[in-house]
């Protein structure tokens, strides 16, 4: 059985995990920073007539970390940097469009570019 705390390594950033912080905002809420894994999700849908493929944005976060996360909540992550100082990616703003807890200790939030 998984504890909140074994997680804490895979997706602390700043302790060579996957994850990278990001300020999470519940709406009407204060900001926190938390860490998450930040995705950028392949999805192919079939109309019937023509196929759309595209990629979606999901972060996936410790459930203990935002308990009480709903649709329109926002999360902001920082512009990403070579080691040389170079931007990759852009700092983006997120809303939240949905959420799926996976009851094992982490939460898919899907996402939309704001």
């Amino acid at each position: 059985m998984e504890f909140d705390r074994d997680f804490d390594a895979f997706i602390n950033a700043d302790h060579g995990g996957a994850g990278e912080k990001v300020t999470y905002t519940p709406t009407g809420g204060s900001a926190s920073s938390i860490n998450v894994i930040l995705n950028q999700e392949y999805v192919d849908i079939d109309t019937g007539s023509v196929s759309v493929q595209g990629y979606k944005p999901t972060a996936y976060a410790k459930t203990s970390d935002i308990p009480n996360i709903a649709i329109n909540d926002t999360i902001t992550a920082p512009s990403l940097k070579t080691l040389d100082g170079t931007v990759y990616k852009t700092a983006t703003n997120y809303k939240v469009v949905n959420y799926e807890n996976d009851n094992t200790g982490f939460t898919a939030l899907l996402l939309e570019v704001q």
